[in-house]
């Protein structure tokens, strides 16, 4: 009989040597130290007047008009999209807004720049086409209430460079969406 559970015993053998191999060896244990934290005081940073403190609304889903959509593209996930780009063009307008505050002393209160009405801003309408590949291809400006040729030149260049959808297996989404920058800085 134990020739025959020779190996099984042997196994077993082996099995609880590298057992207590591994639970004899002592574990490492790191020295740490306790540091204290210095404590910052907050620093109060003063209003800068050029700061741009406006906002872009950008399209939701009812806002977004569809001239084709042979990809067969899905128009929540698009709005979704959109949503996350006003961030991008709320810093592409700053320059703009910058350019065009109001002189008026008189509206100024607290140190904080105030522009000429509440409804100044711009309103502009584009019109964009994404191709199968995810892209914004030769985006559009249909109308806009502003003159400003390089705040438009801009736009449609961040729009072509910098925005991209997941691509899809064939077909094009071309659409128009209205774009409002408010530019009210009342906080």
């Amino acid at each position: 009989m134990l020739k025959r559970n020779a190996p099984v015993l042997a196994f077993l053998l082996v099995f609880i040597a590298v057992l207590y191999f591994i639970y004899s060896v002592p574990h490492y244990e790191p020295i740490v130290e306790v540091q204290e934290v210095e404590k910052v005081e907050r620093v109060e940073i003063p209003f800068d007047s050029n700061a741009f403190t406006g906002r872009v609304e950008m399209p939701s889903i009812d806002e977004i008009y569809v001239l084709d959509n042979s990809a067969g593209r899905d128009l929540y996930r698009l709005a979704l999209f959109l949503q996350g780009r006003a961030a991008g063009l709320h810093y592409l307008s700053s320059e703009y807004f910058k350019k065009n505050k109001s002189g008026n002393k008189s509206k100024v209160k607290k140190e904080r720049a105030y522009f000429k009405s509440s409804e100044d801003g711009v309103f502009l309408g584009l019109r964009l086409s994404l191709d199968s590949l995810g892209r914004f291809k030769n985006p559009q400006i249909m109308f806009s209430d502003t003159d400003d040729k390089v705040f438009k030149v801009k736009l449609l260049q961040h729009i072509e460079y910098f925005w991209r959808m997941p691509p899809s297996k064939q077909g094009t989404l071309e659409m128009w969406i209205p774009v409002r920058f408010h530019a009210n800085a009342k906080i």
